[in-house]
């Protein structure tokens, strides 16, 4: 079972590419906090990044991508010591050069950018999204797969650049696979003990994550998971909560919820089929578990989605 691959299709991962366009010296973009998580992918030249008043920033060069799952504010600019005007006024000021490029900023030493978001499910209460660090860099020649990463990177430039149709598509599924790849170098680079990435890894927590995720409606117990991976109740339990910081029948019932959620957005079904299709024979007590997950019950998810 593919844990990370089931988690984001449920968190409702989708890419966005803005557009490709070069910066010149001087220049600096502030881009404001906000609730998806912007991307940034160097094509060609270099850029200094910034988010934190506290924190040193980094140099960017071409091939490298920088994500801020969590809307951070930041800014991108030529030098650390050009002023960064919100991205709204700096785009206002956009130029189309006689080839067709679009073009920000001065007429110095360009950066070629593609700009973009990706867009998470903030709605969810899933541990994934608690996981990932507020700034994510996938440096070129990075990951398992440095030549996959590269080659998807020159597809999204090539594609960027394309008046073809299907173009803008190709973009964002492109953008869609370069988040997992980041996310999964992250979790391989990371080697953290605990949060869900840390789980997926554990020789103990992986397996039952990804029982629980093969066949969410089980009556699964944490004995039944237990026996599953070959370990005692107790030390499963206490490894679980450590690592996760829930328990396991918790995380049974969040990953109900989130597979509910996404059936009454997009089956018809009825709240009581649904509740049967996520493991609960009484109605009351899937939208009471509903409810107590997403502050509102399965009655508005499904009046919200039409």
């Amino acid at each position: 079972m593919d844990v990370l691959a089931d988690v984001l299709r449920a968190l409702r991962l989708r890419g966005t590419a803005y557009f490709r366009a070069d910066f010149r010296a001087p220049w600096g973009m502030a881009i404001a906090r906000d609730d998806v998580a912007n991307f940034h992918i160097v094509v060609d030249g270099r850029c200094t990044a910034t988010w934190d008043e506290h924190a040193p920033g980094c140099d960017l060069n071409a091939g490298d991508l920088l994500v801020f799952p969590h809307g951070l504010p930041h800014a991108l600019r030529d030098d650390a010591q050009t002023p960064a005007v919100p991205a709204p006024e700096l785009l206002a000021g956009r130029r189309t050069t006689e080839a067709g490029r679009i073009e920000f900023g001065g007429t110095g030493e360009a950066a070629e950018i593609i700009c973009g978001h990706f867009e998470l499910d903030q709605g969810s209460a899933h541990p994934l999204l608690v996981a990932l660090p507020k700034v994510l860099i996938l440096r070129s020649g990075e990951g398992t797969d440095p030549e996959w990463v590269a080659t998807a990177t020159r597809l999204a430039v090539l594609e960027s650049g394309s008046q073809r149709p299907g173009s803008s598509a190709i973009v964002d599924r492109l953008a869609e696979a370069l988040m997992i790849q980041l996310i999964r170098a992250h979790a391989e680079r990371s080697q953290m003990d605990s949060g869900f990435l840390a789980a997926l890894s554990c020789r103990m927590l992986g397996p039952a994550l990804a029982a629980i995720h093969e066949d969410p409606s089980a009556g699964w117990s944490v004995d039944m998971l237990a026996r599953r991976i070959g370990a005692s109740r107790s030390s499963f339990a206490a490894r679980f909560k450590a690592v996760l910081g829930t328990t396991p029948m918790q995380y049974v019932t969040d990953w109900r919820m989130q597979g509910a959620r996404e059936l009454l957005r997009t089956r018809d079904l009825s709240i009581a089929q649904v509740a049967e299709r996520v493991g609960y024979v009484s109605e009351f007590a899937f939208a009471k578990a509903y409810k107590r997950t997403f502050g509102e019950g399965p009655g508005a998810t499904r009046r919200s989605a039409s």
